[in-house]
């Protein structure tokens, strides 16, 4: 039985309900593959190369660990708390996260190609490759990121919203976007810059953009 949860919240997303890690059980050990794990703290537990691919994670928090190469490929994780977690490696593909915060990670390379994310705040993770190729977000809020490359090619975002995030490279060639806000994201490059159709842009953002969309659309600019 999960355990009570409490809401937290933030400006670009509605309050998301958190485990009470007070009522949580101490995991004994570290995930498994394919197993169901409910209302358990896997605090500083090692998880470094565990294989918990396709298991289940209900209210769970999983804090401060050392956990490079953690295979989480096909798991799902509800009402879930991932911080302070350090990898270099991170296989989560096709993963579903619904109601899910994630705070405070330092990855590599993180694997989220096909993942599927409903109401997930990400806050304060820096990463220095994002494959979110083929992912499905909705209602998702990077805060406070670094992200320096990011390929989102033929991802399906809705309500996606960037608050004081920062990306050296973003390719989105073939992605579907609907309100996916990135004002407040300082973006060095842009990749695929025809397909940002349904992405909200500031005026500074949209100026140095100009060269790409004249490029695209075959303008040529007179100088």
């Amino acid at each position: 039985m999960s355990a009570p949860r409490r809401a937290a919240g933030g400006r670009g997303l509605p309050a998301l309900p958190q485990p009470d890690v007070a009522r949580l059980q101490p995991a004994a050990g570290p995930p498994a593959s394919g197993a169901l794990h409910d209302g358990l703290l896997f605090d500083g537990v090692d998880l470094t190369g565990v294989d918990a691919g396709d298991g289940r994670f209900l209210g769970c928090v999983l804090r401060s660990a050392a956990a490079d190469g953690l295979r989480l490929a096909g798991a799902r994780l509800v009402d879930c708390r991932l911080s302070g977690l350090e990898a270099g490696e991170a296989p989560w593909a096709g993963s579903s996260w619904q109601e899910v915060v994630l705070g405070d990670c330092r990855v590599g390379a993180w694997g989220l190609a096909g993942a599927q994310w409903t109401r997930v705040a990400v806050e304060r993770v820096r990463v220095d490759f994002a494959d979110l190729r083929g992912t499905t977000f909705t209602d998702v809020t990077f805060r406070g990121c670094e992200l320096r490359d990011v390929d989102a090619s033929a991802a399906r975002w809705t309500r996606v919203r960037f608050e004081d995030c920062r990306t050296g490279h973003l390719e989105v060639t073939g992605a579907r976007l609907q309100d996916v806000d990135l004002t407040d994201c300082e973006l060095e490059a842009v990749s695929g810059v025809g397909d940002l159709r349904g992405a909200v842009v500031s005026q500074v953002q949209l100026a140095r953009l100009a060269p790409l969309l004249a490029a695209h659309l075959g303008v040529r600019v007179a100088g």
